[in-house]
């Protein structure tokens, strides 16, 4: 593809960030902001300039589905397919794979779930009395910075770090852990990087090699960077300035996991002459969405300067319900008025702060006839089986057991659609395991109903929690739970953990592109609750009352709205397919040009939006498809 032709669709800051001629780039990307196609433009860019091969180029991001879009991305820029995207996991272990393989070493075997191989290696003795999800929350904050027991010992006693684990029992855990390990020649995914950068730090010609191979970083998703993952990127880079970071410190939700997101605050001075650049536009939310998710951020101390680049839309709305039964029920009154087809097209969601949230709220939408989106589990259907086999298994023991032994030497990038059906059933059941690591089969099964692990469901409204909604967008969005006690969550007590959750709501206030409703309970629990302090001083918009039923009137619309709502559909639809956002592929400005003017050839598209030649003709053939139905509707309502 032509450099030039990677340019013609992106605003001004973000042309800045794909063709700055400086090889040492942060990109501090707002929600909404399109950091997705600026880190795959910049790839294709410096491969078409000649500044970079795309055969010695890495992007390195956290999630398997992260890694995935990046590879159906870049081959639609033009790239070969050989620069190598993947998690740090996944690049981690192909480079040990390839230095046991040189070395004539047997490969150490990978243990995907820490849980397990605590259990099994260590004594009983060791873990008796101990909470085992906290014990494990410390282990990999510890891992996270390539800490030994002593060193965690100091670091827990400088404070820097706040367990229900008494820190002698997690230092004498970390390094029998360690022991075992060795013993057993077993690696968990925390050593893949740990080993790297040894391996690295040890071996200058394995180092030499990795960095010959790897010349060109990339790195998504910066602000989720824990000190592990910076050491590697130090390893990668070392005597050569070639890294590009994109990310945002006001979505960094993982600390719990031990992401640092100062790293990215303190960017200038981690990487001197590091050249920033900002990218504040929301092409995304209205600006009523990007004021709300700012008020957040302001009312914790923290910074904001996004703005939205869309034209007003729908007020914030904040509504207060005596219960959480009320709370349920006014959610399900609420979306039961939405437009029909949001519905049916998934642009609509309800998110809470917990899982338990969800189950009452998926009752009150089935009690108002608003279909939940859920997995089809059809005869036939190849997870079927496994499905079944897992709901049947009532102890969280049994069910955990069972997913670790069908995930047994599995390649942990290996994508979930490659994955034989109680694979792909087993990684799912162990990220439901993390959060309700009580759970047994039967609360799997309510919770794959209500969030879609599989990505196969049946149109209608859907159910997340805040942090699973990260990176996913939705016409309206409905928060609930938002109060005391569970925003922030009570178990944040430090001023760490509190700003984290005001990061972790701003997340979720701004996956709405243009309505968004914000709930809460009076009591929930039969304990008193209080709206959310993150919202205190926001002027909240009470709902218009809807008129009854007989008043209601349905008026015709016009032809430019008829013609307006086709292309809408045909920019979602084509957007949802293309794996970007709507705003990305046609602005509003341009739907509702294109809706005045009527083109009837690409020459003439471009004349009323400025889309660009090659643009217009890629999109022309399915904008005059939107156009035509939308005209043929219009008669057939008419009778003209």
């Amino acid at each position: 593809m032509d450099a030039r032709d990677l340019l013609v669709d992106l605003d001004a800051e973000q042309r800045t960030a794909v063709t700055t001629s400086s090889t040492l780039v942060a990109v501090i990307a707002g929600a909404g902001s399109g950091k997705t196609r600026v880190l795959t433009r910049r790839v294709a860019y410096r491969v078409a300039t000649g500044s970079a091969d795309e055969a010695h180029t890495v992007v390195l991001t956290f999630t398997r589905e992260a890694a995935g879009e990046l590879r159906r991305r870049l081959p639609r820029l033009g790239l070969q397919g050989r620069c190598t995207a993947g998690t740090f996991h996944s690049v981690a272990l192909g480079l040990l794979q390839q230095r046991w393989r040189d070395l004539d070493q047997r490969p150490w075997n990978v243990a995907a779930d820490r849980r397990r191989l605590v259990r099994s290696a260590l004594p009983r003795e060791l873990l008796a009395g101990v909470d085992l999800e906290s014990l494990l929350a410390d282990m990999n904050w510890a891992t996270a910075r390539l800490l030994g027991g002593a060193a965690y010992l100091s670091a827990a006693r400088r404070g820097e770090r706040n367990s229900l684990v008494e820190p002698d029992r997690v230092a004498a855990v970390l390094d029998a852990y360690r022991t075992e390990k060795q013993r057993r020649q077993v690696v968990d995914l925390d050593d893949l990087l740990g080993r790297t950068i040894e391996a690295m730090e040890r071996e200058p010609a394995f180092a030499e090699a990795v960095r010959w191979r790897f010349r060109h970083v990339l790195v998504d998703e910066a602000q989720d960077l824990n000190p592990l993952q910076h050491r590697l990127i130090d390893a990668l880079r070392q005597g050569r300035d070639d890294l590009f970071l994109v990310g945002d410190a006001a979505q960094a939700i993982y600390g719990f996991n031990g992401a640092d997101p100062t790293l990215l605050l303190d960017v200038a001075t981690r990487f001197p002459g590091i050249d920033i650049v900002r990218l504040p536009t929301n092409h995304r939310s209205t600006p009523q969405v990007v004021e709300t998710g700012a008020h957040v951020l302001r009312a914790d101390g923290q910074p904001t300067g996004v703005h939205s680049a869309r034209s007003d839309g729908a007020p914030t709305v904040v509504v207060g319900h005596d219960d959480e039964e009320r709370e349920a029920a006014g959610v399900a009154r609420a979306i039961a008025r939405v437009d029909p087809s949001l519905i049916r097209t998934n642009r609509v969601a309800v998110l809470a702060r917990t899982n338990a949230q969800l189950p009452p709220i998926a009752a009150a939408l089935a009690a108002h006839g608003v279909d939940v989106r859920r997995r089809v589990h059809g005869e036939g259907a190849p997870i079927g089986p496994s499905l079944q086999h897992a709901y049947r298994l009532a102890d969280p023991t049994a069910l955990r057991h069972w997913a670790q032994d069908s995930l047994e030497g599995t390649d942990p990038d290996r994508p979930d659609d490659e994955l034989p059906p109680d694979g792909e059933v087993a990684r799912s059941v162990l990220t439901f395991l993390r959060s309700e690591p009580t759970g047994g089969g039967a609360a799997f099964r309510a919770w794959v109903d209500t969030t879609d692990p599989f990505g196969r469901s049946t149109s209608g409204v859907e159910l997340l929690t805040f942090h699973g909604s990260k990176g996913r967008e939705w016409h309206t969005v409905h928060l609930v739970g938002c109060e005391t006690s569970l925003v922030p969550h009570r178990t944040a007590t430090t001023g760490a953990a509190k700003a984290e959750e005001a990061r972790l709501l701003y997340v979720a206030a701004t996956r709405a592109t243009d309505e968004l409703f914000v709930h809460w309970a009076g009591r929930r629990g039969g304990y008193q609750r209080k709206l959310t302090p993150l919202l205190d001083g926001f002027v909240s918009h009470a709902p218009e009352p809807m008129p009854a039923p007989a008043e209601l009137v349905v008026p015709v619309r016009s032809q430019r709205e008829e013609r307006l709502e086709r292309l809408r559909a045909w920019r979602d639809t084509t957007a949802r397919a293309g794996g970007m956002l709507p705003q990305e592929l046609c602005t509003d400005a341009a739907l509702a040009a294109i809706a005045d003017g009527v083109p009837g050839t690409p020459d003439e598209l471009d004349a009323v939006t400025g889309l660009g030649a090659i643009t217009s003709r890629r999109l022309f053939d399915g904008i005059a498809a939107a156009l035509a139905t939308a005209d043929q509707s219009r008669s057939t309502i008419t009778g003209a």
